[in-house]
């Protein structure tokens, strides 16, 4: 356990929202705690309950609380401490505070039990399919895999389709200047105004009035390929936009209810433009301005890494803050559009591939989103990981047009495609090349089981097949305990082969799936 170290007001604030779960759990005597920069406001119900309080800050902060003096010391300065007051009169019945999608809020959940989550968004009934891309840093290709997927859409749609794409990066909006580069002149709206206009709007005018005015700006700003229109939404209609932005994401979701209010409204938009699809490009990084919506499980979220090491560790505490929001498992089914989360490595070589660092970095994302086992023994992930591999001729990509030219034929085109066909086919828009049902139940069931054996690390899959190898096993230690050493080369099945063992729990399982009778207890 680490040292407590309180070098201002803000550290007590913080140990104090590890110690009460964000205010979720508090102590019985205790109504509400707030923290300033000069003191600690305790609320309590009754003048008597303030022993008790007393108490409990006592035991939180140790020998930095002085429970006489009612203050608690602070390490930077010398003899620097901040008050803490008492007040009774407070109603302790008072309804809890709600978790908003901010890292600073998610970051005091406690993994276990699940309770103090905030409620799941309301699920979209209509269209569009909202699609996200994220990085914890620049660089790694987020913006370049975003581009890839809607071309990938554009080229495979046999229908009329639309797209709303989203430059939601406010700090640095590569797209906006890609666009520009194709379509000179000042767009004449955009991500910035949309949030400036919703947010200051006069209550006199509805909700539903504003997107739709909002829409028919945006409508201004599209592109067709084929049968396929692509609205665009820039970052900045005017570059000085950037230099004073008063409004930005985080501060929608302050209101009240307005926990997915993002969500909600980027929903909407896309619905007055009767889009199909929308797709937005995330500022990168633990920024406010990207947590409602990177937080939200109605969103294909695609979070996009290097193996660098900044990178990875930077993707595994994303993950950690998003699965204490995930939905149920139960949940991630077809027939219910809440999402998890989907990691792409990128720039990968086949030397990176080979490396232990691959292997390390694969199964630690892998085991940073988890989700509760009815077996307490048992961890299990739903993280789907996706590969792309490093194409000297994306490195430097100066227009949409001439991305589209240098995707072509790559990996990250081929990932690209093959989600742009499951959409399609999901949608049931190529009808002609689409199986029965009963055939796409089948493949669904295919995919179900193949997904559980694929990571040895998710140690998923009940049903182990008993190989030549593995009878051989059990008939070399039908009477007695194993002593053996598993070697063999990258990706023959050792790690599998040892959790599915360790599943049986007692190796007298083991030698009963493998068909060797035995008379021992081996429990």
């Amino acid at each position: 356990m680490s040292r407590m170290r309180l070098l201002t007001w803000l550290d007590v604030k913080r140990e104090i929202a590890d110690k009460t779960n964000y205010g979720r759990n508090l102590p019985p005597k205790i109504a509400r705690i707030k923290c300033f920069s000069d003191a600690v406001e305790v609320g309590i119900k009754n003048k008597e309950d303030e022993n008790d309080a007393n108490q409990k800050l006592k035991e939180w902060f140790g020998d930095w609380y002085d429970d006489q003096e009612k203050s608690i010391k602070l390490d930077f300065f010398a003899d620097a401490t901040l008050a803490v007051e008492f007040i009774d009169g407070e109603d302790a019945s008072k309804e809890l505070p709600s978790i908003r999608p901010f890292w600073q809020e998610v970051a005091y959940l406690k993994e276990e039990p699940f309770k103090a989550t905030p409620d799941l968004p309301k699920l979209f009934d209509t269209k569009p399919n909202l699609v996200a891309f994220h990085s914890f840093k620049g660089g790694v290709g987020r913006t370049l895999h975003l581009t890839a997927f809607i071309q990938a859409l554009i080229r495979e749609s046999k229908k009329t389709t639309k797209i709303l794409l989203i430059d939601a990066d406010l700090e640095a909006p590569g797209l906006t200047y890609w666009w520009g580069e194709e379509n000179p002149g000042e767009p004449s709206f955009s991500f910035i105004d949309l949030l400036e206009v919703y947010h200051y709007r006069s209550q006199e005018i509805s909700e539903d009035s504003t997107l739709s005015q909002i829409a028919q700006e945006v409508e201004k700003n599209s592109k067709n390929f084929g049968q396929v229109t692509l609205y665009f939404l820039p970052a900045f209609s005017q570059q000085n936009q950037m230099l004073d932005i008063e409004i930005l994401p985080e501060h929608l979701v302050r209101t009240n209810n307005g926990s997915w209010q993002i969500g909600n409204i980027i929903h909407k938009l896309g619905s007055h433009l009767d889009t199909d699809y929308v797709f937005i490009d995330l500022r990168a990084g633990l920024s406010e301005i990207s947590s409602p919506t990177i937080f939200d499980p109605r969103i294909q979220r695609f979070l996009v890494t290097t193996l660098n090491t900044q990178s990875i560790q930077g993707t595994e505490l994303i993950l950690k803050q998003l699965s204490r929001l995930a939905p149920p498992e139960e949940q991630i089914r077809d027939d219910h559009p809440y999402y998890d989360p989907t990691v792409v490595m990128s720039m990968l070589t086949p030397d990176l591939k080979e490396l232990f660092a691959f292997q390390q970095a694969f199964g630690e994302l892998q085991l940073s989103y988890i989700q509760p086992s009815d077996d307490d023994d048992i961890i299990s992930t739903r993280l789907d990981i996706k590969e792309t591999f490093f194409a000297q001729e994306l490195l430097y990509i100066n227009s949409w047009e001439d991305s589209e030219a240098k995707i072509r034929g790559t990996s990250l085109d081929n990932l690209a495609t093959f989600w742009a066909k499951e959409q399609l086919l999901s949608e049931g828009s190529n009808q002609s090349e689409s199986p029965t049902n009963e055939q796409l139940e089948d493949i669904k069931r295919l995919r179900d089981t193949c997904q559980q054996y694929i990571y040895a690390e998710s140690g998923e899959g009940e049903d182990l097949l008993i190989t030549e190898s593995l009878d051989n096993l059990a008939k070399d230690f039908q009477d007695k305990l194993p002593r053996v050493v598993s070697i063999g080369a990258k990706g023959a099945g050792k790690t599998f082969n040892y959790i599915q063992l360790c599943r049986f729990q007692d190796w007298e399982s083991f030698l009963e799936k493998a068909n060797r009778k035995t008379n021992r207890d081996f429990k």
